[in-house]
């Protein structure tokens, strides 16, 4: 079967707080399990890079609310392109988010930037976004 890989950068409307990106990520996770979508929502600043994988007519759906969500602009799609296996295969949706250590505590978030092998694994399982990782999320 072939899918589809979306990577997708954005700017929320408004600082997210703790509790606003787990409600984000609780929504995205039910909704992308039911689509069978999986992926990783990175956030830092105020600034979203994500990366969606599954059928390709689910994630133009997924596309289509991404475009009409009000809590964030200026989505500006990274990469398209079809492939034959996902990079998240358990993953309705992960999530790193960047300005909140206490978050790490969470399955699915990654926080700490400071660590060399932290970037590292990234990029390994990210090779598509590597230079934009190294570029707009390390200090």
């Amino acid at each position: 079967m072939i899918l589809r890989r979306l990577i997708y950068s954005s700017q929320a409307v408004e600082l997210f707080n703790k509790r606003q990106l787990l409600d984000l990520l609780h929504d995205s996770r039910g909704f992308n399990s039911i689509d069978n979508i999986s992926g990783v929502l990175m956030h830092k600043h105020g600034y979203f890079l994500q990366i969606i994988e599954g059928q390709p007519e689910m994630i133009d759906d997924l596309l289509v609310r991404l475009r009409r969500d009000p809590r964030h602009k200026d989505l500006k799609i990274i990469h398209d392109s079809s492939v034959k296996e996902r990079l998240f295969t358990n993953w309705a949706m992960g999530c790193a988010n960047f300005d909140d250590a206490e978050l790490s505590m969470l399955p699915g978030f990654r926080t700490d930037l400071t660590d060399p092998e932290v970037i590292e694994e990234l990029i390994t399982h990210l090779p598509e976004v590597a230079t934009l990782l190294r570029e707009n999320f390390v200090d």
